[in-house]
């Protein structure tokens, strides 16, 4: 019992260690209209949870997966960046057409083209480094601790997903952040993938 205690704090720990920069990043998107509380949550868990996927596989697999192989993807971030900085200098705003047609589309269709899987690339890219802090742990543990570890990051996900959204609700901090959250994103994600790209180095 004190083994599996001890086993959920560091996995807390290491979320937090590992995902403290998420927090800025996600206050974006959720300060942004064109993206949805679904869509930011959707795409946050499947960014971390591709990440604990391929800790898991190399582990298994015994493969050694270099983190700036997936830093190499930094590109991404910046790409789409400056398409956005682009659309906001001409004022295009597609987000309601988008939805509309959306929900005609089958599953896999609407999330690649809806805001989920830009926030799944961003997680995931963005901790593309953090590979080489899960593998060691899984192989310290057996499969049942790397189900716990799992599971913890899994109710980790929400709990920062939470305390994000509630950091934009706030009164104070998070009506300046909403005014200016669409302005913003473009350089989030230009400098996020500069900040990827300089690690993978």
């Amino acid at each position: 019992m004190i083994e599996l205690i001890f086993l959920i704090f560091t996995a807390v720990a290491m979320f937090i260690a590992t995902n403290l920069d998420d927090l800025f990043v996600l206050m974006i998107f959720f300060s942004n209209k064109e993206f949805t509380a679904r869509q930011i949550v959707l795409g946050q868990y499947i960014g971390v949870m591709a990440l604990m996927a391929i800790s898991a596989l190399s582990y298994f697999l015994k493969l050694v997966i270099p983190a700036n192989w997936i830093g190499l993807l930094g590109i991404l971030p910046i790409l789409i960046g400056l398409k956005n900085l682009k659309d906001l200098k001409s004022n295009n705003d597609i987000s309601a057409n988008h939805n509309t047609n959306e929900e005609n589309k089958g599953l896999f269709s609407r999330f690649r083209n809806s805001k989920s899987s830009l926030v799944a690339l961003v997680s995931f890219t963005n901790g593309g480094d953090n590979i080489g802090v899960y593998i060691p742990l899984f192989v310290s543990i057996g499969l049942q601790q790397i189900l716990v570890v799992i599971s913890v990051f899994l109710v980790m996900i929400s709990v920062w997903c939470y305390i994000s959204f509630n950091l934009v609700e706030n009164s104070i901090l998070g009506d300046k952040i909403k005014k200016y959250g669409h302005i913003i994103l473009p350089f989030v994600l230009i400098f996020l993938g500069i900040i990827i790209l300089i690690r993978s180095l």
